[in-house]
């Protein structure tokens, strides 16, 4: 049985918590927290950003935190709300673009993990994802988020197959210098009883040089703009595949 490509992060939102479970959500969370504390800012109230499933948001809550999700794909949230109520947690959740975030509330924090921002393919709308998380924070408020480079694309680390129980996967990736867009084919395989389903999902990322990103946060407004080689406190090197940005309003 078989279908044809879906929407990004439809189709395998029932599935996603499945490849990611060997994800460190802890240890990212303990990442951002020293971010927080290496740049003297605290927060109450935290807006997970391109939150998926939730996983992470239901960590920041245990965590002591205030914390709301947002998520384009309506998929991945109904899986987070559904968490919410095995777990009790009562996250609010909302449908919304990045680049058309809109919320009747503001926060001391703004996180967007796992290269989210890179789906922004369209500089203008990146550009306007800064602007509306920007408006978003309270005073003293830290956005914390993190992208692939050039190099990550380029040395093809997309390129990946493998089983989680019942699902089996493989992910290829094309890369074109000249517009720095990195497509990637993703197949999956999912056994259910004696037949095995088969569907696709299309993801497109873009990469932005620091340059880019730099220029646009300080339009944005942010007053300082740091960048970091992913989970360390020092500078980006040649071969970082991820780097960590952090404005201070």
């Amino acid at each position: 049985m078989t279908s044809s490509a879906s929407e990004p992060f439809e189709a395998v939102a029932p599935y996603y918590d499945l490849l990611m479970e060997e994800i460190p959500y802890i240890w990212w969370w303990h990442y951002v927290e020293t971010l927080l504390d290496h740049y003297e800012r605290t927060a109450e109230t935290v807006l997970d950003l391109c939150c998926g499933t939730g996983n992470l948001t239901e960590l920041i809550a245990l965590n002591g935190y205030k914390v709301m999700g947002v998520d384009r794909s309506a998929a991945m949230i109904a899986q987070a709300r559904q968490k919410t109520l095995q777990h009790g947690s009562n996250i609010p959740y909302f449908v919304q673009d990045a680049s058309e975030l809109e919320l009747p509330y503001t926060f001391d924090l703004v996180v967007s993990l796992f290269d989210s921002l890179n789906n922004i393919t369209d500089p203008a709308r990146f550009a306007e994802c800064m602007r509306r998380v920007y408006r978003h924070l309270n005073p003293q408020g830290v956005f914390i988020f993190d992208l692939n480079t050039e190099y990550a694309f380029v040395q093809k680390l997309f390129n990946q197959s493998g089983k989680r129980r019942n699902l089996r996967y493989r992910w290829r990736s094309e890369y074109d210098r000249e517009t720095r867009l990195c497509t990637v084919y993703m197949d999956f395989w999912v056994q259910e009883g004696d037949t095995e389903r088969y569907f696709r999902e299309i993801h497109t990322q873009r990469a932005y040089t620091e340059r880019e990103v730099r220029t646009m946060m300080r339009e944005a407004g942010f007053a300082e703009v740091e960048v970091l080689d992913a989970y360390t406190l020092h500078p980006p090197e040649r071969r970082s595949d991820r780097v960590f940005y952090v404005g201070l309003k």
